[in-house]
């Protein structure tokens, strides 16, 4: 394992030219903070000290410094240069910026003087799903790219008109987004087309609410079986973490929270440190639509997590409780980070359902509930479903009540 990147104020001396010279040591402790080692640390130091001397060659004062300085400086440097060597650079330059931000030497730029008017759209759209409609941040992101979509395929200049939006218009980006679409899929993007279209109403954007003209898509309620891995199998993954090894620590206590908890990828993220309560055994949960529960410690959840914090999560400056493996050491940026892991697992351990995601061992906590007795209502209140038809599908699996309800054959059995 490489050593942290951790420079001497007199390794950094030389670099210290320009209207970021003062700034360079605060810069080296952030990266030596994510976790880069000594050779990606010294690249982007460099690369800012360059940065520095370009601005001071053009007599371009610090305030100035803003994500259009950075691109021109960015062409300049890439100019003759081979793709492959320009890696990383424009994430060391967004770190720099928001560092640069963060600590008050650049100013925050004016909401409404970067992006086209799209992007400012999709701004306010986000504001409301996260603030009004208490979506988690990964469903807004999925919301806010769907309606984005829209807007670009009815105003491709990027110039919005928002009166001339007709129920034509709703209907033909249907047809057109989804052709090639599943059945879910299509779904989906009806579902954020309408929210958009009754936004656009509630905020007055447009005179007629056009979210009724969005066409209704075909959905046979618990029309498919949940997807799940019988007990036997999820100890196999739960096995497969190599738990010797920190990234193995880390795993199997996701795993365990997944699988013993019945926490969803996107709850398993935003878990931080501040989250634990060690004294009352609990573990406060944000759930869908701002809900917050707290859910009791398991001994063996407990333990996982406790084996990770003390000998497996790396040292950071970072509240969430699970961390990247590799620099930058910040919290995983998204719940497919989560289903990633659960789907190396499965591949691991030779198994292929049909949904490979970190959902299929929250199905298989609630089917295993089920056939050990336990009745719906409580499969729900484990699951913290909000409402009971969400845990209806649950009682296909229970095949021995099911067999009660068979009529039977016509002149009998064969």
């Amino acid at each position: 394992m490489t050593d942290r990147f951790r420079p001497r104020l007199t390794e950094l001396r030389h670099l210290q030219v320009g209207p970021l010279g003062p700034h360079i040591q605060s810069f080296a402790t952030l990266v030596s903070e994510q976790g880069y080692c000594d050779v990606i640390g010294w690249l982007k130091l460099r690369l800012v000290a360059r940065l520095s001397r370009w601005l001071q060659k053009r007599r371009i004062p610090l305030k100035e410094l803003d994500e259009a300085r950075v691109a021109a400086f960015l062409n300049a440097r890439w100019a003759g240069v081979v793709p492959r060597t320009r890696s990383g650079h424009q994430a060391t330059m967004t770190l720099l910026l928001r560092h640069l931000r963060q600590i008050n030497i650049i100013p925050i730029p004016p909401r409404n003087a970067t992006g086209n008017e799209i992007d400012l759209m999709a701004l306010d759209y986000e504001g409301f799903l996260l603030g009004e409609r208490s979506l988690m941040p990964s469903s807004a992101a999925a919301y806010v790219d769907g309606a984005c979509r829209f807007l670009a395929w009815r105003f491709p200049s990027a110039k919005i008109y928002l009166k001339r939006l007709r129920t034509q218009d709703v209907t033909e980006f249907i047809v057109h987004d989804t052709s090639n679409f599943s059945r879910r899929a299509v779904q989906f993007t009806a579902t954020v087309l309408r929210s958009f279209l009754t936004f656009l109403f509630q905020k007055e954007r447009i005179a007629t609410n056009l979210a009724a003209a969005v066409p209704a898509v075909p959905h046979r309620r618990l029309a498919e079986l949940p997807k799940y891995l019988h007990a036997r199998e999820v100890e196999r993954v739960l096995e497969s973490c190599d738990r010797r090894r920190r990234i193995g620590k880390r795993d199997y206590a996701i795993f365990l929270l997944l699988a013993r908890l019945g926490l969803r990828a996107g709850e398993v993220v935003q878990l931080t440190l501040d989250d634990i309560d060690w004294r009352a055994g609990e573990l406060l949960v944000r759930g869908k639509a701002a809900r917050v529960d707290r859910l009791p410690l398991l001994q063996d959840v407990g333990e996982a997590l406790a084996d990770y914090l003390h000998k497996g999560r790396p040292a950071c400056s970072s509240r969430r409780i699970f961390i990247q493996s590799k620099a930058p050491l910040t919290g995983f940026t998204n719940p497919g980070c989560v289903s990633n892991l659960v789907q190396t697992a499965l591949k691991r351990v030779g198994l292929s359902p049909r949904h490979r995601g970190a959902h299929v061992l929250r199905h298989s906590l609630a089917t295993g509930m089920l056939r050990n007795g336990a009745t719906l209502a409580q499969i729900g209140q484990v699951l913290r479903h909000q409402l009971p038809e969400t845990t209806e599908i649950y009682a296909k699996v229970n095949f021995n009540a099911l067999r009660t309800l068979a009529l039977p054959w016509p002149g009998g059995a064969l």
